[in-house]
């Protein structure tokens, strides 16, 4: 018997001593001597209600004794904004003040102060390869210590970027990162379909993702690693939106890497493509105002995605008592007895 009273399961219930459930038979042994002892007796509604009060209290508080334990699912926020930085070598020009890359740091940093406090942000870098420099947290100034850290590497890899982030932003949705990776390394110019490619049964319409955003600051300059607009196409297809904030001049500026001076100029048409393609919105140089209009498009929402585990022993017994007493005042008021 011990061993059939342990097997008892109720969804998201457990018991700290389940062994102790054999009382519960205590219950149709109750019924049994209640229905002998009142035999004979015509019964109605009101007694036929009063008296499941009665069994229901008395199996809570029998119940109680093993000490059940509910698993809960906790609210959360699901808002949450994924940036991408580049730092590759033309983000050295300096036809920005003091250099683009410096630009786009305070830039930056003037997003964190201006954003909802419960709003979660990650960081990704990203040059000849993109790094998850700070996963999604509320603790904002770890962001900031990360980007003072932060300095100039050679190459240029926004498509690394846009996925990086967006396996980051989108952890659940089993995106094969190394697949897509790959896929640049082809050798073949006319392959150019993705080897991997989201299940259907999880994309979604474009931009239809409003709790969740990326922002890409960058001067548009891309020449390595996955296709850029590929990666942005992918993006839509999960629904989320790139926000792309242009850093630089279209007149642009000299920069000298490995002995070589190369004019580099922001390619705003670049940028403006990946927000078009994600419903997105494009921002050159990014205002205060601008800011503000990209986290008013991200809508605060709430997941139940956190589970915890809670004693409800005390709960279970105080509801027993209340069904027992009123099973009892019931039958007190109606019939002039308790039992």
């Amino acid at each position: 018997m011990g061993e059939w009273v342990q097997s008892i399961n109720f969804p998201g219930l457990e018991f700290v001593w389940p062994s102790l459930l054999w009382l519960l038979a205590i219950v149709p042994i109750a019924i049994a001597v209640y229905q002998f002892a009142r035999r004979g007796e015509r019964s109605n509604l009101g007694s036929i209600l009063a008296g499941m009060l009665v069994i229901v209290g008395l199996a809570a508080m029998l119940a109680a004794i093993a000490r059940p334990k509910l698993q809960i699912n906790l609210p959360s926020r699901a808002d949450q904004l994924m940036v991408v930085l580049d730092i590759s070598g033309s983000m050295s020009a300096d036809d920005v003040n003091p250099t683009r890359l410096d630009a786009a740091k305070a830039k930056l940093k003037d997003m964190i102060a201006a954003q909802p406090g419960g709003t979660r942000i990650g960081l990704v870098t990203t040059a000849a390869t993109a790094t998850l420099i700070q996963p999604s947290t509320t603790e904002h100034e770890a962001i900031n210590e990360a980007l003072d850290t932060i300095t100039i590497q050679t190459g240029s890899a926004l498509g690394s970027g846009i996925l990086i982030g967006l396996s980051e932003l989108l952890p659940s949705a089993g995106i094969d990162v190394q697949a897509l990776m790959n896929d640049s390394m082809r050798q073949d110019p006319l392959d150019n379909q993705p080897s991997w490619r989201p299940d259907p049964n999880v994309t979604k319409p474009p931009g239809s993702n409003r709790s969740q955003a990326m922002v890409l600051i960058s001067d548009g300059g891309s020449n390595m690693g996955p296709d850029i607009m590929q990666m942005a196409e992918l993006a839509s297809q999960f629904g989320v939106r790139i926000h792309t904030i242009g850093i630089g001049t279209r007149e642009g500026a000299v920069v000298k890497a490995e002995g070589i001076s190369q004019r580099v100029q922001l390619e705003s048409g670049v940028l403006a493509d990946i927000a078009d393609i994600t419903l997105g919105s494009y921002y050159e140089g990014a205002s205060g105002s601008d800011l503000s209009q990209i986290f008013e498009a991200i809508e605060a929402s709430v997941t139940f995605d956190r589970r915890q585990t809670m004693e409800v022993s005390a709960l279970m017994l105080l509801a027993g008592v209340l069904l027992l007493l009123a099973g009892m005042g019931t039958k007190l008021w109606r019939q002039g007895r308790i039992l």
